[in-house]
């Protein structure tokens, strides 16, 4: 592994990993203010609300698209990188280390709107700002060399090139929309001095969603490299994975322009992302997921990341599934996609320990890092169930501490089965963040 390409690598996996263990801070105090008796202790909405917002950006935002980018230079490693390019992680860092800090700085103003969730302050603000253009410039630069050495020298996986590409497209026009939207905001008078939850809902909503191609995409990029290396063969054939990605890309392109026929505040705008994700994502994963269980028999010795590739499968089945039981806005709906992102956060950890190991930086046994994968996917699994268990009674999401209401024994006993899930969840991403700081610090391989 060259020097150069490891410090491209690595230093995107590090922004990843800042995201991560900062995130789990902020989880530990929402599951707690969740959980039955504990909960009823905090009583300062503005406390919780703060750290849900924090919690949500670090998770579903940069834990996500750093890894995505990190994914990029792993497969890339044999395309030099240019010094210009360490610039885009130190930045991204530099945004994840503001917002983190915004709550610091006084009030902090939380508006839980969906997506993006905001402090309304300046420097969290900058944070956010300032992390996306690096992500995106970090995206960019590695374009040429995915493209070359996947479809001109064959080193990459064609379906998993292509999931890398489409995560970096959709990041790209995700971007976009939230900058259409803000000059649609702007010219109807909106912005002025509006912090209110129905101006952050129209800002993010339409990227937002188009976001969610990027993380899913990135998952696919997983699945398909993982399947490759355990079972030899592509995940599916690269004339199919085209098929699907082009799909997709129709539905992520067609973003932007649907802010041409519907205003970004109207009601037809909502429902168009509503349908844009429900659909556009519905197809990709589903046949990358068939394509994977097909292979369970011709996967090879059974590993902790065998364990990890299958086990986020069924995560992400689960939240499908839940998705389906919706009615309302109660927690089946944060169990639904609880289900999903934390699919992705299993697949991403299950490829960090891979890739870690493989390259010589992380020293451990295989049936700890199968006790870390294990312990993620049971706890998250019991962290939605326990949400759906709630839902199914009409408990509300975004609601905490004696707001809840925990006035029946189903809803007090699905909240401590999410707590008890998400304190293993927790305690899983702890460790996963312990070991990647290892492998971070340690020299590898000359």
């Amino acid at each position: 592994m060259k020097d150069e390409v490891s410090r491209g690598a690595l230093s995107w996996l590090a922004v990843a990993i800042t995201a991560m263990a900062f995130m789990g801070v902020y989880a530990f105090l929402i599951v707690i203010s969740r959980a039955p008796v504990i909960g009823q202790m905090f009583t300062t909405p503005d406390f919780f609300k703060t750290g849900l917002v924090t919690h949500v950006v670090l998770a579903v935002v940069i834990w996500f698209l750093a890894f995505v980018i990190f994914l990029t230079h792993h497969v890339t490693k044999s395309s030099p990188v240019m010094g210009y390019e360490l610039i885009a992680p130190a930045g991204a860092l530099l945004g994840v280390l503001m917002i983190v800090a915004t709550p610091f700085t006084g009030p902090a103003y939380p508006t839980l709107n969906n997506y993006v969730p905001v402090l309304a302050r300046p420097l969290y603000y900058a944070g956010v700002t300032v992390f996306f253009i690096s992500a995106i410039a970090g995206a960019l630069m590695r374009v040429g060399a995915v493209y070359s050495l996947a479809f001109k020298k064959n080193e990459i996986p064609a379906p998993a090139a292509l999931a890398l590409l489409t995560a970096g497209f959709a990041l790209v026009v995700g971007a976009s929309c939230f900058a259409v939207a803000w000059t649609q905001l702007s010219a109807s008078g909106a912005v002025k001095g509006d912090v209110s939850r129905i101006f952050f809902e129209s800002l993010f909503w339409g990227g937002g969603h188009v976001l969610q191609f990027a993380n899913t995409a990135g998952l696919m990029a997983v699945w398909a490299l993982l399947a490759r290396e355990f079972s030899g063969a592509d995940i599916v054939e690269p004339k199919l994975a085209g098929a699907v990605f082009a799909i997709m890309s129709a539905f992520i392109i067609a973003a932007p322009f649907y802010y041409m026929i519907e205003p970004v505040f109207s009601p037809e705008n909502r429902r168009f992302f509503t349908l844009l994700k429900g659909y556009g994502l519905s197809f990709g994963p589903v046949v990358f997921g068939v394509a994977l269980a097909a292979k369970w028999g011709r996967m090879g010795a059974k590993s902790a990341e065998l364990f990890g590739l299958y086990a986020s499968l069924a995560l992400f089945a689960l939240g499908g599934l839940i998705a389906l039981t919706i009615e309302g806005s109660d927690t089946r709906i944060p169990a639904h996609y609880h289900g999903s992102i934390g699919a992705v956060t299993l697949g991403f950890m299950t490829m960090g320990l891979f890739v870690m190991s493989r390259n010589g930086r992380l020293a451990v046994r295989e049936k700890w890092r199968k006790t870390q994968l294990g312990l993620y996917a049971v706890g998250q699994s019991l962290f939605v169930v326990g949400l759906f268990i709630g839902g199914t009674r009409g408990l509300q999401r975004k609601t905490f501490g004696v707001e809840q209401k925990l006035d029946d024994a189903v809803k007090f006993f699905g909240m401590m089965v999410m707590g008890i899930g998400g304190l293993m969840a927790i305690t899983s991403g702890a460790i996963f963040v312990v070991f990647m700081i290892k492998a971070l610090t340690k020299q590898g391989p000359k």
